[in-house]
């Protein structure tokens, strides 16, 4: 893998950041049950521009366009028949776009995964109407994994792995690859100062939710982390968290992997209670430089984290980045 001497010398590798939220802040239209994951049949062009900008802010990884595009999400939208294609159109993307910017440059393209499911229309609530049966699951997690592979990724991206059953079987079918896979887990800080796994009620304000949503069962952040060190990552890192969730996860995390962290946080999301948060550029960076300082080494953005956010954050990062770019 490209990148296994900056690893293996412990080099800061810059992540990208947001793909989907900067996807559509660029002008493709999303879907409302599939999210993200049409843009690399509908317009080709954004995606690829928003690889190649973050490659021009200074990103040493770019990650593909396939966070929603497993075969039960993109059934929601009558495209199940043309999930190899739309994936490794979204590798074919990423590739283009590291052609056409930075060919000299060792820039790695990153497979995303999630088990994410399709949306009820208007919510972020699963659609009973397709959701597939564990085997039917793990089938489909296997189906995009290797399309990954054999479209050329350099690495498996594993995206808000926030629970141990699912998670599990979608990093099972990534670990069959033999790539290298990079675990990011999903958490949330409760009002007593715990870090738990991912909670969407937590999360998400109720009118976001189905009203028969079935909230997932508490789970605490040590345990989902031991669930995921089980399949000996490359990586293992938090991301698609709030910054001060961020803050509280990571030391959790330094407890539990000795190996390489990386670390992305979102910078504007829809919290509970309906508030809404966002963060500058500006203050994005300062918390970014302040990981990396403490000990993260692969270091990028997520939800709501523009050019501009990566852009501002390599200008913070140590010298060595900055006489790079």
């Amino acid at each position: 893998m490209i990148l296994d001497n900056k690893l293996s010398n412990k080099e800061i590798i810059v992540l990208d950041g947001a793909t989907g939220s900067e996807i559509a802040r660029l002008g493709a239209a999303m879907d409302s049950a599939a999210w993200c994951g049409v843009a690399n049949k509908t317009h080709p062009d954004i995606v690829r521009h928003v690889h190649e900008e973050y490659i021009r802010a200074g990103a040493d990884v770019v990650t593909a366009n396939t966070f929603s595009t497993s075969r039960h999400v993109l059934a929601s939208v009558g495209l199940a028949d043309e999930t190899v294609s739309i994936n490794a159109r979204a590798v074919e993307l990423a590739r283009e776009a590291v052609n056409n910017v930075s060919p000299e440059r060792p820039i790695a393209v990153a497979g995303s995964m999630s088990n994410m499911t399709a949306w009820i229309p208007g919510t972020v609530s699963p659609d009973p109407r397709f959701l597939p049966t564990p085997e039917e699951e793990f089938n489909n997690y296997q189906e995009i994994a290797q399309t990954l592979a054999k479209s050329g990724v350099d690495l498996i991206l594993m995206e808000m792995m926030r629970d141990i059953d699912q998670s599990s079987m979608a990093i099972s079918a990534a670990v069959e690859t033999g790539l290298p896979v990079w675990i990011g887990t999903s958490c949330t800080l409760r009002d007593n100062g715990s870090v738990s796994a991912w909670d969407q009620h937590f999360e998400e304000p109720a009118a976001r939710l189905s009203p028969d949503h079935i909230q997932a069962e508490d789970r605490s952040y040590d345990t989902l982390i031991e669930a995921m060190l089980s399949f000996q990552p490359q990586v293992m890192g938090v991301m698609h968290s709030t910054i001060e969730t961020t803050d509280a996860a990571l030391q959790t995390l330094f407890e539990h992997w000795q190996g390489a962290v990386m670390a992305y946080a979102e910078t504007s999301s829809e919290v509970r209670r309906g508030i809404s948060q966002k963060v500058e550029p500006a203050i994005f960076a300062t918390h970014c430089r302040n990981w990396v300082e403490n000990g993260v080494q692969i270091i990028g953005g997520c939800c709501g984290t523009t050019i501009e956010h990566i852009r501002a954050m390599v200008n913070e990062l140590p010298d060595v980045i900055g006489a790079r770019r």
